[in-house]
C-alpha cells in the first residue's frame, strides 16, 4: 500500500480523532498482544492533558482505519528539528503501532509520507510482538512478567517449588511484620488516593536522590501531572490503580500501576525505608497478585529491565527493542546528526 498524506495517512491531535477512529483504536487494542495501557487512546489523551505535544498517525484503507501510531514531539531543540518519541517518553513501558491483523508497515515510507512533519522517531520499549507488523529495532533488551496461568494457587505452588528460600523468607517477614508492628491491611484501590499518591511521589523522589538519579522522571512536573491525571482514569483500556499496604494509619508501601483488562503494568513501587527489614514492597506485591487475580488479572508486567527485584515473582521473559526510524535523504541524515550531537553532549555533562 502506497502511503500518502491526506489520502490514507492523517496526522491528528488526540482530540481531533473522529468517532469512528476512536472506536476503531479502542477495539483494535483488545487483541491479546496489543492489550497494553501504554498503547491506549486514553493514555495518549492523559499525556496530552499533561502538557506534551501529542499527535496520532492514522493509516486508513478505503473501508476503515487500519492502524494508529501515537507519538509526541521530543523536548527542546530535538523537537524543533521534528524528532518524535513514544507518547509519554521516559514514562512509557510499551510502544508500537495498534493495527489490524495482517497489517505491515514500512516506517521509512511512512515518515517520508509526512512531508517533513516528522523527520525521525527515537523509540524504546517496542515489544517483540510488533514484528508481526514488520517493526523491530537495533538494540534488544529483556522484559519480565508474571503470568498467573490457570489459577493463583497453581502459580504459588510452582513458585514454592522453584523459589523455596525466597518464598519462605517473604512469608516469614510478613509474619514478623504483623507480630512486631501490628495487623496489616492492603487496599487494592486507595481510599485516599491524592494523599497516598503524593506520599508515593515524595518517597520515589527521595529514592532517586539517594541513588544519584538527578534526572529521574518524577522530577519533571509533566510526569507528576500525568500520574495525577491517570489516578482517576477508570477506562477498561487504561485504569489507574493505586494500592497501599498499611499497618493501622501507617503507610508501609505503595504501588501505582495501570490496568488494561487482564494486564496490570507494574509501574511505580515504593516503601518506607524504616520498615525495610520486613520487605514491605515484597509483601505488598504478594497481596496485589492475590487480590488482582480475583478481579480477572492474568499478567503482571514489569516492563523493561532485569533486576533481582523484578525476577522475584516473574516467570516469563520477553524482549523489547529500541532504535531510530528516520526519513530517507537529507532529513533523516539531519535528524541523526542532531541526536548524535545531543547524546555526546549529554555524556560530556555527566
Amino acid at each position: 500500500m502506497k502511503l500518502e498524506i491526506g489520502k490514507n495517512v492523517f496526522i491528528r491531535r488526540i482530540d481531533e480523532l473522529t468517532n469512528e477512529e476512536s472506536k476503531r483504536w479502542d477495539s483494535l487494542l483488545l487483541t491479546e498482544d496489543l492489550r497494553r495501557a501504554f498503547m491506549s487512546r486514553q493514555y495518549a489523551h492523559a499525556v496530552s492533558l499533561s502538557g506534551s505535544d501529542v499527535v496520532v498517525i492514522v493509516i486508513t484503507s478505503p473501508e476503515e482505519p487500519v492502524a494508529f501510531l501515537p507519538l509526541q514531539r521530543m523536548p527542546g531543540f530535538r523537537g524543533r528539528c521534528r524528532i518524535f518519541e513514544p507518547v509519554g517518553g521516559i514514562m512509557t513501558d510499551y510502544f508500537g503501532v495498534v493495527a489490524k491483523d495482517g497489517f505491515s508497515l514500512d516506517v521509512t515510507q511512512l515518515i517520508d509520507a509526512t512531508k517533513g512533519y516528522i523527520n525521525a522517531v527515537f523509540y524504546t520499549h517496542l515489544d517483540e510482538s510488533q514484528q508481526r507488523f514488520g517493526l523491530t529495532g537495533s538494540e534488544c533488551r529483556i522484559g519480565l512478567r508474571t503470568r498467573l496461568g490457570a489459577s493463583t494457587a497453581e502459580y504459588w505452588s510452582v513458585q514454592r517449588q522453584n523459589h523455596q528460600e525466597f518464598m519462605r523468607n517473604t512469608e516469614k517477614k510478613e509474619r514478623k511484620l504483623i507480630k512486631n508492628v501490628g495487623p496489616i491491611t492492603c487496599d487494592w484501590a486507595s481510599t485516599q488516593p491524592e494523599k497516598d499518591l503524593a506520599w508515593l511521589i515524595e518517597l520515589k523522589k527521595g529514592q532517586y536522590t539517594r541513588t544519584g538519579k538527578e534526572h529521574a522522571p518524577l522530577f519533571d512536573a509533566k510526569n507528576v501531572a500525568l500520574l495525577n491525571h491517570l489516578l482517576y482514569s477508570n477506562d477498561h483500556n487504561c485504569q489507574g490503580v493505586l494500592s497501599v499496604l498499611r499497618c493501622g494509619e501507617q503507610r508501609l508501601a505503595a504501588h501505582f500501576g495501570l490496568r488494561c483488562h487482564d494486564m496490570m503494568h507494574v509501574w511505580f513501587t515504593v516503601y518506607d525505608t524504616s520498615f525495610s527489614g520486613y520487605s514491605p514492597g515484597r509483601v505488598l506485591y504478594k497481596h496485589i497478585i492475590d487480590y488482582g487475580s480475583t478481579l480477572g488479572i492474568k499478567y503482571f508486567d514489569n516492563g523493561e529491565g532485569d533486576t533481582p527485584a523484578k525476577r522475584d515473582f516473574a516467570n516469563e521473559e520477553h524482549f523489547f527493542y529500541r532504535g531510530l526510524w528516520h526519513a530517507s535523504g537529507w532529513r533523516g541524515l539531519y535528524a541523526r546528526i542532531v541526536l548524535s550531537a545531543f547524546w555526546r553532549m549529554s555524556q560530556w555533562r555527566n
